[in-house]
């Protein structure tokens, strides 16, 4: 019986390590369809800017991932990092996903390679970036 046990607990471990998502998945599942830099109709900010920006105000990775969560979780015109981004697409809805996911997803923005497209480096040049 200890077997059949330690053979379920065994199984479950590995299914949950098989089908665990990870930020980058859920990246493409919750938030690729808005902060997109390829869609021709944009209605959020390009996921580059947005990272850009949070990592200009909070460089250590604890605290980017910490602002991330608390942006999604409640976000506010007030604390807005990027004011530009509110008036052009107006404030990023509440969408309740979990905090997990949410860490996930911003674990995985901070340790991937963000590369800047050429017009948003024009755009910063202008000072458009700052605001």
């Amino acid at each position: 019986m200890k077997l059949q046990i330690t053979g379920v607990i065994t199984t479950i471990f590995l299914m949950n390590n098989v089908f665990a998502s990870d930020g980058k998945a859920l990246y493409g599942q919750l938030c690729a369809s808005c902060h997109t830099p390829n869609a021709s109709v944009k209605i959020a900010p390009p996921i580059f800017a947005v990272v850009d920006h949070v990592r200009q105000a909070y460089p250590q990775r604890e605290d980017f991932i910490a602002q991330i969560i608390e942006w999604v979780d409640e976000p506010k015109e007030e604390v807005a990092l990027m004011p530009g981004a509110i008036r052009k697409f107006n404030l990023m809805p509440k969408l309740g996903y979990s905090q997990n996911d949410v860490k996930e997803i911003a674990e995985y923005l901070f340790d991937k390679d963000t590369v800047l497209s050429k017009e948003y480096k024009e755009h910063k040049k202008k000072g458009h970036g700052s605001n």
